[in-house]
């Protein structure tokens, strides 16, 4: 084989498979630090009760919300979304199973007064 070609070739698969993962690896960086900065708002909503976590791994509003509550479910949920789907995509499974791992440990660590949804669509209070 022609080592002039397939050198370059290497090199040009090794260059794009290491600036693939460090691309995914941004991406999480990106929507945990978006989550990370939330936090303490969902959690004063989570707090007050105006959301719950449900077992689809997202946040649910549990009525009527202000405009910035709407806007702080909308925003947590994509970044939630986001998540799911990359480690869906690093481990080989589906987003699904991610969010489902994932809605059991937000209820395990859920604190006592916080509202949970279940596949039903039943709140039920921790």
């Amino acid at each position: 084989m022609n080592t002039r070609i397939l050198r370059p070739l290497g090199y040009f698969l090794f260059a794009s498979l290491f600036l693939g993962a460090g691309a995914a690896f941004a991406d999480e960086a990106t929507i945990k630090a978006g989550m990370k900065a939330r936090l303490p708002k969902v959690l004063a909503a989570k707090d007050a009760g105006d959301v719950g976590e449900g077992a689809d791994g997202l946040l649910h509003a549990r009525g009527a919300l202000s405009e910035d509550g709407a806007k702080l479910v909308a925003a947590e949920n994509a970044d939630r979304k986001a998540f799911f789907a990359l480690k869906a995509k690093q481990t080989g499974g589906a987003p699904a199973d991610v969010a489902k791992a994932m809605a059991k440990g937000f209820l395990a660590r859920g604190k006592s007064g916080h509202w949970f949804r279940d596949a039903k669509s039943k709140w039920r209070q921790k």
